[in-house]
């Protein structure tokens, strides 16, 4: 295999580092929202994760598409596999154990077992993975593959929009998965995209702003319609062009580690935080107190699960992965 590029490998460390902050803002949000939904809040907390909202999910999407060219490069085969083995095993490890285990209405819920209650974001990945190995005969057509897959985003978005549906994860699939294929046809375009000139981006940052702010009373600018998607689209280009310019560090390293481990972070948090908020719920304490044990505890314990990654990899990755996915390799290498 070629050596990556050293603009290639410093690529990678900052989409690592956006994926970490993503989805420890989504162990933020849940640290607030689940003592909301029982009616404990702290309004500050609720509106500052009002303003993320248009961004978070839409760009933890978006970073899974960029990388589908990268694996579509692999044997269909050896394709399907890493997807199981790595997005569909945890998704089933914690569907079978959150439901038996956490969630009150239990396995017997046919609702929980449609709409994957927090898992649905994997659900959702699945889906677009398996639209993906579509593209793969697009390949050595790079502008068609790009024009096909902002295609598609453009029709979900509007499809999402105009459809009426009782059903939580098509609808959320449409609009977020949306972004998986943005990031597909963008994959391309990030290098030249990140050289952009500042005083562009200075603008787009003020746009930016005032389109969150804008959203904070209208929830049809924060998720889910052809009016929040502009917004979500000019969050995640500011976002790439700050992302390289971070300076390294041992946060940057830390969002790095956290990115890297973002299945972890993502499956373990929500059944911690529910745990906490029923045990703290038993000592009546203020709203203040109760949601920063939520969020800080959940976080702090969420991390301490990632740790724990290399005695616990059954729980992410399913078993024999890697021999699998080096017989299909030297399988699909004969047959070439």
């Amino acid at each position: 295999m070629p050596h990556p590029s050293a603009e290639s490998t410093q690529r990678m460390q900052w989409m690592d580092l956006l994926r970490g902050v993503a989805v420890l803002l989504v162990v933020v949000l849940h640290g607030s929202d689940i003592p909301r939904a029982n009616g404990i809040e702290v309004p500050q907390w609720a509106q500052l994760n009002l303003y993320l909202e248009p961004f978070r999910m839409p760009l933890l999407m978006f970073l899974s598409g960029t990388l589908l060219p990268r694996s579509l490069r692999k044997p269909a085969a050896g394709y399907l596999w890493g997807k199981f083995g790595a997005v569909v095993w945890p998704l089933m490890v914690w569907l079978i154990g959150f439901g038996v285990l956490i969630y009150r209405g239990g396995p017997g819920d046919p609702g929980y077992w449609q709409t994957g209650d927090y898992l649905w974001f994997l659900m959702a990945l699945t889906l677009c993975y398996l639209v993906g190995l579509l593209f793969k005969p697009l390949l050595t057509r790079p502008l068609l593959f790009t024009a096909v897959a902002a295609s598609l985003f453009v029709a979900m978005v509007f499809t999402r929009h105009s459809i009426e549906v009782d059903q939580a994860l098509l609808n959320r699939t449409l609009y977020y998965g949306a972004f998986f294929f943005l990031g597909a046809a963008s994959a391309r375009l990030l290098s030249r995209w990140t050289r952009a000139p500042w005083l562009l981006v200075a603008a787009l940052a003020v746009a930016v702003a005032w389109l969150a702010h804008h959203g904070l009373e209208s929830p049809e600018f924060r998720a889910g319609t052809i009016y929040a998607a502009p917004t979500a689209v000019l969050g995640i280009a500011l976002i790439l062009w700050v992302a390289p310019r971070i300076p390294a560090g041992r946060v940057n390293r830390f969002m790095q580690w956290a990115g890297r481990n973002s299945i972890v972070v993502y499956v373990s948090h929500f059944p911690i935080i529910i745990l906490l908020h029923r045990w703290i719920d038993q000592l009546g304490v203020g709203a203040g107190v109760h949601v920063a044990v939520c969020t800080g505890g959940g976080l702090a314990l969420t991390l301490v699960v990632v740790w724990l990654r290399p005695w616990t990899r059954w729980l992410y990755t399913v078993p024999g992965n890697r021999k699998v996915a080096q017989r299909l390799a030297a399988g699909a290498a004969q047959r070439g």
